[in-house]
Parts: C-alpha cells; structure tokens; sequence
C-alpha cells in the first residue's frame, strides 16, 4: 500500500468514526442542551479534527442557532457540513502530481521535516519518477546520516556536503546534479528554524532566492 493510500485509509476509518459518533448523538433526542453541544465537540475530536477546531465549530455553530432560532438537533446537524468545510484551508497546487517540481522544506525543529522528505521520495519513486535528494540541513547532528538512511530505502540519490556547509551551496549543488541525471522531483531537506532567529531567517532567504534563481524546475516552499 502507497503512503497516499495509507492516508486515504485513514481518513475512510475517520469518516466511519464519525458517523458512528453522530449516530449516537441523535439517538439521545433533538433537543440544543447543553449535553448535545458536549456531544457534537466530543464527537468530533474523536473523529480526529482536533480540539482547537472542534470547539471553534461547535462555538460558530451553537451562536448561528441561537440567532436562527434554530428548533432542533437535525436543524443544526444540516449546517454542520458548511461549518468543517469552512474552517479548514483550501488545498492549494497539487505538487507531487507528477509535473516537475522542486520542493524546499523548511519549518520549525521537530515537526518531521526530513521524515517527510524521505517518505515522499519512496512514494514517487515507485511511481517511476527521476528523484533527487538534497540535505541543505547542515547545521543539525546526523540530520545527513538520516537523509541518507531514507534516500537508500527509496533507491534515490542525496546531494550532501560536510555538517557546516553553507546550506545554499547545497541547493546548487542539488539543482546541478538534478539537471545532469534528469530528475523531474527535487526535494530538499533545510535545517528546523524559529522565526525569531534573525540569522537564521537571513539564511533561509539566501537558500530560497538561490533555489528560485538557479532552478528551471518550478520552485515550490
């Protein structure tokens, strides 16, 4: 099974939570009490939308049925679609939908940076396309050793320098080597920064406009 399928899958077993939950919730009666509002947030955090969204929705929700004069639980179950689907962002450009792209990742330390990368490159290169690795994360401990690890799994090539390098060296040395071999999906792994970090935002900017510079590939953040 592909990591996109594993994800589809995922979201499927979401879904059949859901229904399940909101079954349950209906079987109780129609009346807006304090306990079906309880129950919608409860229902929908254990359908993985997460805590901060659900009881925004709940809250959007129960103020709209206030206002409407809603009469009952099925009322507000008929907008509750319209609600989830406006609190959460649009897709944007479908990336890895096989057009060539060259991908930066860049974020704050820890969020799975180099993990996705790796997982990525596996997925498209058992789909048959040209992938090629860079680690312009100089500054983290075995974040090249890593990289490395996923780039044997996936079967693909990584771009590294020595841990110090200047990171932009890296992305040019990674285009470079993209061109020579073909690839049409380049992925680079950047070292975890905090916004609050001036040098290293400074630094992030090198590596972006390089990248946007050198690259005949679109360029994607």
């Amino acid at each position: 099974m592909g990591f996109f399928d594993r994800i589809s899958e995922g979201l499927a077993r979401s879904r059949d939570k859901f229904k399940e939950q909101m079954n349950v919730l209906l079987d109780r009666g129609p009346d807006l009490d304090d306990e079906f509002w309880d129950g919608l947030e409860e229902t929908l955090i254990l359908s993985d939308v997460g805590a901060p969204a659900a009881s925004s929705i709940v809250e959007n929700l129960r103020d709209q049925a206030t206002r409407k004069a809603l009469p009952d639980a099925y009322a507000v179950l008929d907008m509750l679609n319209e609600q989830i689907a406006s609190t959460f962002t649009e897709g944007g450009e479908e990336v890895f939908g096989g057009d060539p792209a060259l991908v930066l990742f860049v974020g704050i330390n820890g969020t799975g940076k180099t993990t996705t990368v790796g997982k990525l490159a596996k997925e498209a290169s058992d789909a048959g396309r040209n992938v090629i690795l860079g680690s312009a994360d100089t500054f983290r401990a075995a974040a090249i050793e890593q990289l490395e690890v996923w780039a044997r799994r996936a079967d693909v090539e990584v771009v590294e320098r020595e841990r110090g390098s200047d990171p932009a060296s890296v992305c040019y040395a990674t285009i470079e080597r993209a061109e020579e071999t073909g690839a049409d999906l380049v992925l680079i792994d950047t070292a975890g920064r905090l916004h609050t970090s001036a040098d290293l935002m400074r630094e992030l900017e090198k590596v972006v406009n390089v990248v946007r510079k050198r690259s005949q590939l679109p360029v994607y953040t």
